[in-house]
């Protein structure tokens, strides 16, 4: 059965609640681009339902009011189905929420077994001497085989 064509069914008893995270440091001026994956497992498929993203800039601690907001472009591509998420790169703060206020999708995006999801960083708009670290977390479900 086609991955899109299913539905999930919240009194099925093969899901389970799935974090999948990708990290990448070292953006900045001077490394403005770079990419990240994510592997997904073989005995499911992932449906993600939000977005976090947790951001530092050059390692350096922050309190809830400081977090900081990169002016990093990102592209997302699903491997799986050869698609991209989106029609061009978009600023990281403009489609990935915080850990208390996670970007979520109006409906489950279904991502197939054993694809990966591509991420490609461009930070070409950054300030001269601001290096950032970055992780990205998928959350949602899985619905075994």
């Amino acid at each position: 059965m086609n991955a899109a064509a299913q539905v999930f069914q919240p009194s099925q008893t093969k899901t389970d609640v799935f974090w999948y995270p990708t990290t990448i440091a070292g953006i900045s001026s001077v490394a403005p681009n770079g990419s990240s994956q994510i592997n997904l497992d073989a005995d499911s498929y992932f449906y993600c339902v939000a977005l976090t993203c947790v951001t530092n800039i050059a390692g350096a601690a922050y309190t809830e009011s400081t977090v900081p907001q990169p002016l990093i472009a990102i592209q997302i591509q699903d491997t799986g189905t050869g698609k991209y998420l989106m029609s061009g790169s978009i600023l990281i703060p403009g489609m990935f929420g915080d850990g208390k206020r996670p970007y979520r999708f109006p409906r489950p995006r279904v991502f197939n077994p054993n694809s990966t999801i591509n991420f490609t960083y461009d930070g070409s708009l950054l300030a001269a001497g601001t290096t950032y670290g970055v992780q990205l977390i998928m959350h949602g479900f899985k619905q075994y085989l």
